[in-house]
This record gives structure tokens, C-alpha cells and sequence, in this order.
């Protein structure tokens, strides 16, 4: 197969795999976790599949590939709202992973961080926290310490750097919506209400999905 003509057929596959990754996280949606939850945030799975294109190809197709994700999602699925949501999500979470494809250790230690913080956050604020808040608060410690275990891992086996990534773009698309979604409802207080378990989920979904996305890429190299 001719170069041109493989990149071609790459890119419509992931596409593909972008629009059927967003139904399935419009059925996920975060306003189910969360108890009145912003209408059209979503846990970004969609949004995954600019870390294949990130490690297989250049900055330029990166992006091309994400307003094609969020142009053709949000005029078949969605809406204005969502399509604003989504591309917030979308700059944040390419940036980010460009940038931290160079350091992922530094990615994976700031999420960790940031997560650890997002834990403290919310104890402060809920002093004996019951039910889905309880939950939340588990779930982010819990990601924050696979994000700590994840940068130890990265000092002495670099090739699961794309793990690092996967997670630092995660939680910078969950950052983006969240900061796209308080400018649209005129809301600041969803910055310290939902952005820390944003947070945790982008950290905990990150970790997974870098993890099918090493074994994917190493398989492709194999081909």
C-alpha cells in the first residue's frame, strides 16, 4: 500500500473509531456521576484516539484529526453546546499530550499531584463525606496513586511514556470542559465543584486507555 494512500486509511479508521467511542460516551454521560451535572460534559473516551495519532503522526494531522472528531460528532450526535465543549476538550487535551510526549514523567507526577490535591480539596469541603461523594473521593485517590505508580514506573521503563500521556491528556480535557462549560452558563462555581472529580475520572480513564493504547501501538509496530 502506497504511503498516501495508508495515511488515508488510517486517518478514516480513526475517525470511525471516534464516532463510535463518542455514542458510547453519550450513553456514559457525566451528569449520571455527578448530581446535577453540567448538560454535555462527557468522560472524553472519543477524545482517545488523538493519542494514536499524536505517537503516528505529526502535530498537523493531530489536529486535523480532532476538529474532524468534533465537527461530525457534534452535528450527528450533539450540539452547539456540546460541539463548544468538545473542541475546548480537544485543544486542551492535544496540547497537552504534544507537549508531554516530550516529558512523561512530568506528566504523570502532575496529574498524580493534582489529583492528591483534588482529594484534599474535597475533604475540606465535605468533612464526613456519604454516598456518590464518598465514592468520587475513592475513585480520585485512586487514580492519583496509579498516577504516582505510573511515574515511578516511567524511571525505569520509558516505553510506558504513552501511558504518561494518555493520562496528562485525560485530565486536560476534562479541564478544558469544565472551563468552556463556567464560561457558557456563567457559572464559575463548577471550578471548585465538579473540576476536582473531573479530575480523578480524567486521571483513572487516562490510565486505562494508555494502557490499550501501548499494547495497540506495539502490535502496529509489529506489523
Amino acid at each position: 500500500m502506497k504511503p498516501a494512500v495508508k495515511t488515508v486509511a488510517q486517518f478514516g479508521l480513526l475517525v470511525a473509531l471516534t464516532l463510535v467511542l463518542g455514542l458510547f460516551d453519550r450513553a456514559l454521560p457525566l451528569s449520571a456521576l455527578l448530581s446535577g451535572g453540567v448538560p454535555g460534559l462527557k468522560l472524553g473516551l472519543a477524545n482517545t484516539v488523538l493519542l494514536y495519532a499524536v505517537f503516528l503522526w505529526d502535530w498537523r494531522a493531530s489536529v486535523l484529526l480532532m476538529l474532524a472528531k468534533v465537527l461530525l460528532s457534534g452535528f450527528l450526535f450533539g450540539s452547539l453546546s456540546a460541539i463548544l465543549y468538545s473542541l475546548s476538550g480537544g485543544v486542551f487535551s492535544l496540547l497537552v499530550m504534544l507537549l508531554s510526549r516530550k516529558n512523561p514523567k512530568a506528566a504523570a507526577l502532575t496529574a498524580s499531584v493534582l489529583a492528591f490535591l483534588s482529594v484534599g480539596f474535597l475533604l475540606w469541603r465535605n468533612s464526613t463525606p456519604r454516598g456518590q461523594m464518598l465514592i468520587c473521593i475513592l475513585l480520585i485517590a485512586l487514580a492519583a496513586l496509579a498516577a504516582l505508580i505510573l511515574f515511578l514506573l516511567l524511571r525505569r521503563h520509558p516505553d510506558w511514556g504513552i501511558v504518561g500521556v494518555s493520562l496528562a491528556g485525560a485530565v486536560a480535557h476534562n479541564l478544558g470542559q469544565i472551563l468552556m462549560a463556567s464560561q457558557v452558563l456563567h457559572s464559575p462555581a463548577l471550578l471548585y465543584t465538579y473540576l476536582p472529580v473531573l479530575v480523578g475520572l480524567g486521571a483513572a480513564v487516562g490510565c486505562l486507555t494508555g494502557i490499550v493504547a501501548r499494547r495497540v501501538l506495539r502490535a502496529l509496530k509489529q506489523l
